[in-house]
């Protein structure tokens, strides 16, 4: 399959200002680093590791954050654009005219990555920490690989729902769950090895790690669930474009 840059170039342009002119969709990101500037001015500053009690300020406030940029700002800049263009019958037109559905796929995934890529890395001085801190090289590989999970999952929901409103409806408890992960991981522990092969587990684990006394190490435990969800996620994104007829 052939790809025009040209095409996705326009597709690009146009979905920016698609994200942009969209109040709901941004608000989320922009939430997201107000929340944690907010958590980090009110929670005490801690660092807790004794007697079985593991407990970082920072940790839990860049964990949160990223979450809840990542499974909330993600989903929702990827689900709720698409179902619109289905609703308006936009989508239809672009699959109908000489754009394929890579080009799509590329163009339409390139903004919103964008700029979840820029909040994750605002998240960093905002929760307090610095970029030496958090491993950087290592913090945006995984941001970016779980932001490009949560978009792809965005887009299936907006495959599969008929209009904004039933994307709407999917995407919160979807969300809801994956942002509950940091929390949950630090006062449920005995649900905490399940969490871990969630991606949203990954990135809290990965969080709490560098704040350690031997900073984070990449295993093949969070790598296999890391490109899993990617791979995955994919998989069932070209089923649904495909039995939705979205390809023809």
């Amino acid at each position: 399959m052939k790809i025009s840059l040209r095409k996705i170039k326009a597709i690009v342009g146009m979905k920016f200002q698609t994200l942009l002119s969209n109040t709901s969709v941004m608000l989320s990101p922009i939430l997201a680093l107000g929340f944690v500037f907010a958590i980090k001015n009110i929670m005490p500053d801690l660092d807790v590791n004794e007697e079985g009690i593991s407990f970082s300020t920072n940790a839990f406030v860049l964990s949160f954050g990223i979450v809840f940029n990542i499974a909330i700002a993600g989903i929702s800049m990827s689900s709720g654009p698409l179902a619109e263009e289905k609703e308006k019958n936009t989508l239809r037109v672009l699959m109908t005219s000489s754009v394929n559905g890579l080009e799509y796929l590329i163009g339409t995934l390139l903004p919103p990555l964008f700029i979840l890529i820029l909040v994750n890395i605002l998240m960093i001085p905002v929760s307090g920490s610095s970029f030496g801190e958090v491993q950087f090289g290592s913090y945006l590989l995984m941001t970016t690989v779980a932001s490009l999970i949560s978009l792809i999952i965005g887009y299936i929901i907006g495959i599969l729902t008929k209009n904004q409103t039933q994307t709407s409806l999917y995407t919160l408890p979807i969300t809801l769950l994956l942002t509950s992960v940091p929390a949950i991981k630090h006062f449920q522990e005995d649900l905490s090895a399940i969490l871990d092969y969630t991606y949203t587990g990954v990135l809290t684990n990965f969080a709490n790690s560098i704040y350690s006394e031997t900073g984070y190490q990449w295993n093949l435990t969070d790598i296999s669930v890391l490109f899993g969800w990617l791979i995955v996620s994919f998989v069932i994104f070209v089923y649904a474009y495909k039995k939705n007829g979205l390809d023809s």
